[in-house]
């Protein structure tokens, strides 16, 4: 009786392991539970396609897996990228063009993943202007924020119609400049980002033409240094293991997460809803990343001589954490998936 009763708990203990085998991100979660914890300050974008980082925090993600995180928000990238130059947080959320430009004179940046991928940029156009189509464009005034990932993104644009920025006139402008000079028709057209897309397109409504297109797309990542991406790798890795939970709370609860969303960051529910469908709120790490960076790096340098030779981007990838929380995320040719 002994025997049996030794080799029925057995068979429940393996099938337990195997349903926890069947789901990574429970098993991640219970494993968190049963180690020391470990602490980790996150910089990230306090918006929409940041997130994961948030909803993290608000469903106790980070808790379960034995983290202490210290989440701080930052408006943009580039600020959340400047602080972790001056050593106020760990880790941070960058788009791939901040990172492109830090790259130069920041060598020792390491890329840990993306946790979205969206489109958030927009050109509008003025119907008034004679602008219907993209290559209507051609010799009109358009704003632009400089320099910025939308100015790049203006460069592939045009190059898509048959067209470069010598074929128009460029009005540098911030974001809110941009949109009181198209409301009043100082300019004719304007490249920029949500939510200043939206709020144009709402001052102009039947005068204004959005066009849509390759390389608007942006990649938001999560940088940090090569000493911290080795002396915090544990404290990274369950980081990796929260966002992964929040990616798939997400997924099984979209009204809840659109409707934290406009909450959390005090937006319109109507503009989460439009971009809900653009974002990918995901935790990944794919090829395509090093063609982005790299192209945007030829970009940089043709706009600056002084510059140094383009980066290898592949020297810049830490995909271990990643690999070792979620394998399937990581699709760059150059990683050893296990």
């Amino acid at each position: 009786m002994r025997r049996i009763a030794k080799v029925a708990l057995g068979l429940a203990a393996a099938a337990s392991l195997g349903a926890f085998a069947l789901q990574p991100a429970a098993l991640m979660q219970w494993l968190g539970c049963c180690q020391q914890t470990e602490t980790i300050r996150l910089g990230a974008y306090e918006g929409d396609v940041g997130a994961l980082a948030w909803i993290a925090q608000e469903q106790g993600f980070y808790r379960k897996v034995g983290l202490d995180v210290e989440l701080k928000g930052y408006p943009s990238g580039k600020e959340a990228a400047d602080a972790l130059s001056a050593g106020l947080v760990d880790v941070a959320m960058a788009s791939e063009f901040v990172v492109a430009s830090r790259s130069f004179t920041e060598p020792d940046l390491r890329i840990l993943g993306s946790v979205a991928f969206y489109r958030n940029k927009g050109v509008v156009g003025r119907r008034d202007r004679g602008i219907s189509a993209p290559t209507d464009l051609k010799g009109k005034r358009i704003g632009v924020t400089s320099p910025s990932g939308a100015e790049y993104s203006l460069n592939v644009f045009l190059a898509l119609y048959g067209l470069t920025v010598q074929d128009v006139k460029l009005v540098r402008l911030s974001p809110k400049q941009i949109v009181e000079s198209i409301g009043k028709g100082d300019i004719d057209a304007a490249i920029t980002w949500d939510p200043h897309v939206r709020t144009i397109e709402q001052a102009l409504g039947a005068n204004g033409v959005s066009f849509q297109g390759d390389g608007l797309d942006v990649y938001l990542l999560l940088v940090t240094r090569q000493e911290t991406a080795t002396t915090a790798s544990k404290a990274v890795a369950r980081m990796f293991r929260a966002l992964v939970l929040a990616e798939e709370w997400a997924r099984a609860h979209p009204e809840e997460a659109k409707g934290y969303i406009a909450t959390r960051f005090k937006l319109d529910p109507a503009y989460v809803e439009s971009m809900w469908w653009r974002t990918q709120l995901a935790v990944t790490l794919p090829q395509e990343l090093l063609t982005a960076l790299d192209s945007e790096a030829r970009w940089l340098d043709e706009q600056d001589d002084s510059r140094d030779s383009i980066p290898n981007y592949s020297q810049f990838i830490r995909p271990d954490e990643l690999l070792l929380v979620k394998p399937v995320a990581v699709t760059l040719l150059s990683s050893k998936q296990p």
